[in-house]
Formats: C-alpha cells, structure tokens, sequence
C-alpha cells in the first residue's frame, strides 16, 4: 500500500511560497481580464454614442453617464485665467501638456471644462506655452468625455502651480471655485489656436490586457509546475533512502 504523500518542514516553506506566488498571478490575470472587459465596453458605448446625433450643452446640469461618448457642443466665453495644463502627454515622440481651460456657459454662471489639445512643453520648463485664446462667444465641438478615476500617485501633492499630474473635475471645481459640468468636452473642431487636438478613437486596447493577462496565468502555471516538479523529486529521492 502506498505511503499518503505529505510535506515535511523543508518542504513547507517552498510549497508555501509556491502556493502565494501561483495565488497573486492568478489574481493580477483576472484583474487584467476585468480590465479588458472594461475597456471592450468602453470602446462599444464609443461607437454607439458616436453614431447618434450631437446634442448641444447649456447651463442647465447635464447628467454626464447619459453623454459619455457622445459628439457636443457648447457655447460660451473663455476663461484663460483658469488654464491648466495636463503633464507628460507624449505626442509623435514628444513630450508636452494637454490643455484644459473652463468654458462659461451662455445663459447662467455654469462652466464646462474642455480639453482644447496639445502643446509641445519646450525645453524650459519654467516657461509655460502661450495659449491663443479667443475673446467673447464662441462656439466649441468635440466629445464629452468623464475624466477617468483610475490612476495612482504618488504623493499628496498632484499639481505644481499650473502644471498638474491628473486631473478630475472635483479637484479643478475646488481649486478654480468655478461650478462645472460632470463632464469635459474633447474639443474636436479647428480654432486655428496651434494646438493638436487630442484624439479619442474607439480602438479599446484590451489586447494588452489580454497579453498581460495571459503572462500571468502562463506564470502561475509554471509556478506551480516546477513547485510539483521539485516536490516529487524530493520525494522521490526521500523514498530511495
């Protein structure tokens, strides 16, 4: 009859370690998985919300979920006093700001912040770009889009001055006291103002996620491949004694 297989002390730290490893791999892969199908969803409600009719945004509160996605426009005054400016956004190689500046709304005292494109950064950091800005009405196009929620800090301190690391409308409200649409506008029509319009394509990029997701299972099944490989080598070995 054959002995029950069971782990001695040398080898319960090895089985433990194998058993935690295979565990946060498998769980880094599901989070990728999740992250996958989320941004597929995105990219689906893009395409949906880019085929109805553009819908024009006025002082009165909009419900931004309702919008997401969906081709807008506004009317309004500039507000260049309140210009931030969106660090290390890298286009065609180089490094520069994404340009948010708030939009009062005609009809009330409502802004809307838009995100009105690209600036190369130039080498002097110190010295910010010089935005063209209009004066008086002025009517803007693009896409609403909610800020994302999703990214990490790595201090308390999120802007220096103008130049901010992330932006969310809660904190541009607070620093600006400006009352704000739940959403921004991605500005999408040509101002002749020198900037690159930001783009925002339905192409989802859960592909990556799906790669990574796959590394990690692939490494949790070596994990524990080589944790049984040595496991029984080892027991093999104990037995020949």
């Amino acid at each position: 009859m054959a002995e029950p297989v069971s782990l001695g002390a040398r080898q319960f730290w090895p089985a433990l370690a194998a058993v935690l490893v295979i565990a946060l791999t498998v769980s880094l892969g599901r989070w990728q998985l999740e992250r996958a199908s989320m941004k597929e969803a995105q990219a689906e409600n893009f395409a949906r919300q880019s085929r109805l009719s553009p819908i024009h945004i006025s002082a009165a509160l909009i419900n931004a979920e309702q919008i997401n996605y969906r081709q807008v426009s506004a009317r309004g005054e500039w507000l260049p006093d309140d210009l931030v400016f969106l660090d290390n956004q890298v286009r065609q190689g180089q490094v520069g700001y994404l340009v948010y500046m708030p939009l009062r709304l005609e009809g009330g005292e409502v802004c809307i912040l838009v995100n009105r494109g690209w600036v190369n950064a130039g080498f002097d950091r110190a010295r910010l770009p010089v935005i063209r800005t209009p004066r008086g009405s002025v009517e803007v196009s693009g896409v609403a889009l909610i800020p994302s929620m999703h990214f990490k800090e790595l201090s308390a301190t999120y802007r220096e001055g103008r130049i901010w690391e992330n932006i969310t409308i809660e904190r541009f409200a607070k620093w600006s006291g400006l009352k704000l649409q739940p959403t921004v506008i991605w500005q999408a029509d040509d101002a002749a103002d020198g900037l690159a319009r930001a783009q925002i394509t339905p192409d989802s990029g859960a592909e990556r996620n799906l790669g990574y997701a796959f590394q990690w299972f692939a490494l949790a099944v070596l994990t524990a491949f080589l944790w049984a490989y040595y496991f029984f080598k080892k027991k093999g070995s104990v037995d020949e004694e």
